[in-house]
């Protein structure tokens, strides 16, 4: 999700915060690490930062007020004459709510959550940068809505951004729809038809693609990993990837990694 928010700031931060402008991505290195988690720092017209955190749950090692109290404070130190706002996006639901404060005996700190299963889809259809999120959004027919973004992403003039956007889709839409459906809607083929060249990268090297993401969102995500899991992924057929680029956006620590590979060896 951070490398999706980093490539569309604006779209995002109109989203989250509603502000237009001057807005860039901003590398915050902050002295303690609560968790390593799907975030992004923006800065809106030198005037105010904005925190936004992306979780597939709102359950965490760290408990989330916690930590968004914790990136707070961090801000704050490093920029004390602006305003800081945060959000955050549960992709998934919770049988309990969100909480979007932090209280104890002497502080109370507040941030917003956005539930993406309960956003209208409408504004973010509009997006190319947010259409990965819109699989996720409210809908009576998950097919058309799925349909909905297969034909704004058929839209995109850069075969680059497509297949970027395409793949982010797919992943996101796995955490609620079954691969079936995701594949059905979400296809490659009506797509870049009109090249063969293209075509024949496309086959030639899907495979290889794929175990790209796959290392890109791990690494993203948990820092360098080890050749050893390098050959590991290298080892795994195409469909396999495909459902560990699912995978792992609910992947909390390398660990996951360790009992997703025991899971596929059960299998086979």
């Amino acid at each position: 999700m951070q490398r999706l928010a980093e490539a569309h700031p604006e779209a995002f931060a109109r989203w989250l915060f509603g502000v237009t402008g001057n807005i860039k991505v901003v590398k915050t290195e902050l002295d303690r690490e609560p968790i390593r988690a799907d975030a992004i720092t923006l800065a809106h017209d030198a005037e105010e930062m904005l925190h936004a955190e992306f979780q597939t749950s709102a359950r965490t090692k760290v408990p989330l007020p916690l930590r968004m109290l914790d990136y707070y404070v961090g801000l704050k130190r490093q920029n004390p004459h602006l305003r800081i706002r945060q959000v955050v996006v549960v992709l998934t639901p919770s049988a309990t709510p969100t909480p979007d404060r932090y209280e104890d005996e002497r502080t109370s700190h507040g941030y917003d959550v956005i539930e993406i299963w309960r956003q209208d889809p409408a504004e973010l259809l509009k997006h190319e940068g947010l259409l990965p999120l819109a699989t996720l959004c409210r809908t009576d027919s998950p097919k058309q809505l799925l349909n909905d973004v297969a034909t704004r992403i058929h839209r995109i003039k850069s075969p680059a951004r497509r297949r970027e956007t395409l793949n982010w889709s797919r992943m996101l839409a796995g955490l609620r729809y079954d691969t079936d459906l995701i594949y059905q809607t979400l296809k490659e083929s009506n797509m870049l038809e009109e090249s063969s060249v293209y075509q024949d990268i496309l086959h030639k090297g899907a495979q290889r693609a794929l175990q790209s993401v796959a290392v890109l969102q791990l690494e993203e995500r948990f820092g360098k990993i080890t050749p050893t899991w390098h050959r590991k992924i290298e080892r795994l057929a195409i469909e396999q990837i495909k459902e560990l680029c699912i995978a792992l956006l609910k992947f909390q620590s390398k660990g996951d990694l360790s009992v997703w590979f025991k899971q596929q060896a059960a299998k086979s």
